[in-house]
């Protein structure tokens, strides 16, 4: 069975990019006592378990989606299927060298730096602090990178606040978490951005660091 790049490729770069905007946004939550948090993967894997006995195993989706950007390595598409693809399959320095060849092939495409933020965020997870503020960091600046492609997009802003407030990052934060509150001053968690950047701006609470 054919995989369709095409379907495989608005699903999957879409829901990477929403379930980091869960737990991006979760974790402001939890750094202002809620206890909620989400791991990307588990929500990938428990997402993708009912389709593996009627599609493509993961390693076969995985060859053709390769075989699709080498035939077309400036398509964004292929760009986000095999990024995508690798993601779920836990590859994550795969997924992030694709995406940073793909910034270069369509820079002004937004869902390619928002899905290397999401990848970045997931390295995070584990690691020794300086490494892990570094990927922070590099995660705010793929953030940032895809709002500044779609500045209509508030969430972008509160994943790129968040991922720079757990690099350490104070100022950008602030900048960002302040655009998220431009464009949705009464969102559902505008409240907590909010009380987040007035805890920045007092200096008295650490960042809010990498989760559970």
């Amino acid at each position: 069975m054919m995989m369709n790049r095409k379907r495989l490729g608005r699903v999957m770069a879409v829901v990477a990019v929403l379930l980091a905007v869960f737990f991006l946004l979760s974790s402001i939550i939890l750094g202002l006592g809620m206890t909620t948090s989400y791991n990307l993967l588990d929500l990938f894997g428990n997402r993708s378990q009912p389709q593996q006995s009627q599609g493509p195993s993961p390693q076969d989706a995985i060859e053709e989606a390769e075989k699709d950007l080498e035939n077309s390595p400036k398509d964004p598409d292929a760009i986000t299927d095999l990024a995508a693809l690798y993601y779920q399959n836990g590859q994550y320095e795969d997924a992030a060298k694709v995406l940073q060849d793909g910034r270069k092939e369509a820079p002004k495409n937004a869902e390619i730096p928002a899905l290397l933020g999401a990848v970045y965020q997931q390295q995070a997870a584990g690691v020794e602090p300086k490494e892990q503020k570094e990927l922070y960091a590099k995660a705010g600046d793929s953030f940032a990178a895809a709002a500044e492609s779609n500045p209509q997009d508030e969430d972008l802003y509160a994943q790129a606040g968040q991922s720079y407030d757990q690099a350490g990052e104070t100022a950008e934060a602030i900048q960002y978490y302040n655009g998220y509150l431009d464009r949705e001053p009464k969102g559902q968690d505008s409240e907590a951005i909010k009380e987040r950047i007035s805890a920045l701006l007092a200096g008295g609470e650490e960042t809010t660091g990498g989760g559970s």
